[in-house]
């Protein structure tokens, strides 16, 4: 988590629009477009969740003594 947080640590964008690209300006929150660790993150936090909601399935008992 720490080796993610710090690719990201001053990370800058600008956008490009039909006038031209706007000054640069730091970003707080999200990925950076095209990035590699975005479906991996992604897959990373599907496979929780559905870890989580199939140790509440019923009929999964056997994988709960696990």
């Amino acid at each position: 988590m720490k080796a993610v947080m710090a690719m990201y640590e001053g990370a800058q964008t600008v956008v490009r629009t039909t006038e031209g690209d706007t000054k640069a300006f730091n970003v707080k929150v999200g990925l950076h477009q095209g990035s590699v660790l975005s479906p991996l993150l992604f897959v990373i936090v599907v496979e929780m969740i559905s870890r989580e909601l199939r140790a509440r399935l019923p009929w999964n008992y056997c994988m709960q003594m696990t």
